[in-house]
């Protein structure tokens, strides 16, 4: 479309440019011409020609003497005109003496300046029937052996030689440039045509490649790519791509293996370690208390704790790790999502924490992970437990309509800053002195890979708000 525009603009600069020369040309001839015939009219008989003298061989003599320069010239009207812009004569000689002269008040400047001594032409203008002319004015000279006054003024009237020519070169121009301007609209059409063409075989394929590349980047490694037939340039890109993407495939089943092993050689151990801790700290309590004495015993039974604590804690931080790397398959099923709400918040109420209340009445049944959603809501409740006071409340509710299934979770916490809430998304990002940083990372991967997402909105001493949002 540039290269379109820009015929276009050379067009109207070329028809801009040849009308003004056309006119400038013209405008030459016809002060040459209109000075050539005023110097053939006698200004001495002109001067005479006053009202009802029509019959007058003076006038009859002028008349012919127009009719001579407009045959001549090829002008459509010739006038004689006095200082009073009346009419003296005209070649066809219907126009009586006194008359107004017509249109001479459109052309005051140029007919100043003919008055002058200096010939001018009028700018075109058009009649009823659509054709173009040029006014020329040149004042009758002096003749020769006419003496003129003491004070050097001349002796005669300044009597102004009025003629309308056809620009008929003007109108050529015209047709010229409708001409051009149907071959450069045939021109844009034909360019248009071609980038519409160059767009269905180069940009389509090229649209179609980056939705493809967009899918990859959404992690979708499963499906092969849609690449273009052939060998040229769009279809080579194309071929890259579903290399990347094997070879993307072949580094996932790699990390899956990577993260099969953690889970093993990770995750079990600290499974072990979990279990001795615990009959540790059995063995520990049964102890008799005068055997090492029950101080050193009840600190022996608390270190047990502490150590069987962490251990679980590393273990839940290994958990989160695995379950945020992993691609693990959806599990769904039919779940009562207000049974599940009911499920989460029987196992989250305690004594000495905020008020929790339960909204998911009239939710109906949805199909979803409900072991995966289910942790996912327990992870919210607690975080949202932790940072509300014993006096405030924490709300779990479900909303649903328009294809769509919200879980919210709500507290009157202290809320969080626009810092804080720009970085919440982040893995690995925590504000707490102990954690792992995935736990709303995991909501939102859950989501999205129900076909939903999450989000979250805070105000600093107000509270949070985290929806997890699932289509149904």
């Amino acid at each position: 479309m540039p290269a379109a525009l820009i015929v276009v603009a050379l067009g109207a600069l070329a028809w801009r440019t040849t009308t003004t020369a056309v006119q400038e040309s013209l405008a030459r001839e016809l002060r040459a011409t209109v000075q050539a015939a005023a110097s053939s009219v006698s200004v001495r008989s002109a001067s005479t020609l006053i009202e009802g003298s029509e019959d007058t061989a003076a006038y009859r003599r002028t008349v012919a003497r127009l009719r001579q320069i407009a045959s001549f010239t090829g002008s459509s009207r010739v006038l004689l005109v006095d200082e009073g812009e009346r009419v003296l004569a005209d070649h066809e000689g219907k126009l009586a003496i006194g008359t107004p002269a017509p249109r001479l008040a459109l052309d005051r400047v140029e007919l100043a300046s003919a008055r002058a001594g200096t010939p001018a032409v009028s700018a075109p203008f058009a009649l009823d029937d659509g054709r173009r002319f040029l006014a020329a004015y040149a004042r009758l000279p002096a003749p020769q052996d006419e003496l003129t006054s003491p004070g050097g003024e001349r002796t005669f009237p300044a009597i102004v030689l009025v003629l309308e020519a056809p620009a008929a070169a003007l109108d050529a121009t015209d047709t010229t440039a409708r001409r051009v301007a149907v071959l450069v609209l045939i021109a844009v059409l034909l360019v248009a045509a071609s980038t519409l063409v160059v767009a269905r075989t180069i940009t389509r394929p090229l649209l179609r490649l980056a939705a493809e590349a967009g899918r990859l980047g959404q992690g979708e490694l499963a499906a092969a790519l849609s690449t273009p037939p052939g060998d040229d340039e769009v279809a080579r890109l194309g071929a890259t791509l579903e290399r990347m993407r094997k070879a993307l495939v072949d580094r996932d089943a790699e990390r899956q293996m990577m993260l099969a092993g953690i889970a093993h050689e990770v995750r079990n151990p600290l499974g072990g370690m979990e279990l001795f801790s615990g009959l540790l700290e059995e063995g520990l309590t049964e102890l008799p208390d005068d055997g090492v004495g029950k101080p050193v015993k009840d600190e022996l039974v608390n270190q047990a704790q502490r150590v069987r604590k962490e251990l679980r804690y590393l273990t839940g931080v290994v958990n989160d790790f695995l379950a945020f790397a992993r691609d693990m398959p959806l599990q769904k099923e039919p779940v009562d999502i207000g049974a599940l709400l009911d499920d989460v918040a029987s196992l989250c109420r305690r004594d000495g924490t905020a008020r929790l209340v339960v909204r998911g009445e009239g939710s109906g049944v949805v199909e979803l992970d409900r072991n995966r959603i289910k942790q996912a809501l327990l992870n919210l409740v607690e975080n949202a437990l932790a940072a509300t006071p014993a006096d405030g409340a924490v709300t779990l509710r479900a909303e649903r309509g328009d294809g769509r299934l919200a879980l919210v979770v709500e507290d009157t916490g202290k809320g969080m800053d626009a810092t804080t809430l720009e970085r919440v998304w982040t893995p690995f990002y925590t504000t707490k002195e102990k954690g792992s940083g995935l736990g709303l990372p995991l909501v939102r991967k859950l989501a999205r890979d129900h076909g939903g997402d999450a989000h979250i909105r805070s105000t600093p001493g107000s509270g949070t708000a985290v929806t997890l949002e699932v289509p149904t």
